[in-house]
């Protein structure tokens, strides 16, 4: 005997199935670092002793890390320019982040930056944190971003 479902219950069961398909599609994007990220990028000085020196500020970003483990990045607001490489951080989903930043217009933001980009699969965005290699008078440039895909 065959059963025949109303077309409104096959829509629904469609529907469904699509969404089901698209969520693990898009948390499987956050399961690799490469590819492209954007979001806000909060640049501010710190101080061992004291903390936040200054105000910090927050910019529009992107970055694109190849496959090859290249990466470019652009803060136009901030006129900074990103490049440097990346490499797989205890699993394929993190990397860590050696950045030369340049062209800023704050110059304590140029110069070398290492850090981590860590991925949440479950909630869909990357935590993002470098600090200068270089200290400064004033403290140590750090930039901090929460990216999505």
């Amino acid at each position: 005997m065959t059963t025949i479902l109303p077309m409104r219950t096959l829509l629904v069961f469609a529907a469904a199935l699509l969404a089901q398909v698209q969520a693990q599609a898009q948390a499987e994007e956050y399961t690799r670092y490469h590819g492209g990220w954007q979001g806000p990028f909060l640049l501010y000085v710190t101080q061992q002793d004291t903390g936040a020196q200054g105000t910090p500020a927050v910019y529009d970003g992107s970055l694109q890390i190849a496959a090859d483990g290249s990466v470019r990045g652009q803060l136009p607001d901030a006129a900074c320019t990103l490049s440097g490489s990346s490499t797989d951080f205890v699993s394929p989903a993190n990397a860590s982040l050696e950045l030369d930043m340049s062209g800023c217009k704050d110059a304590r933001f140029n110069g070398h930056f290492a850090g981590k980009l860590i991925n949440n699969p479950a909630l869909k965005y990357a935590s993002l944190r470098l600090s200068s290699m270089r200290s400064l008078d004033a403290g140590t440039a750090q930039v901090s971003a929460i990216l999505r895909r």
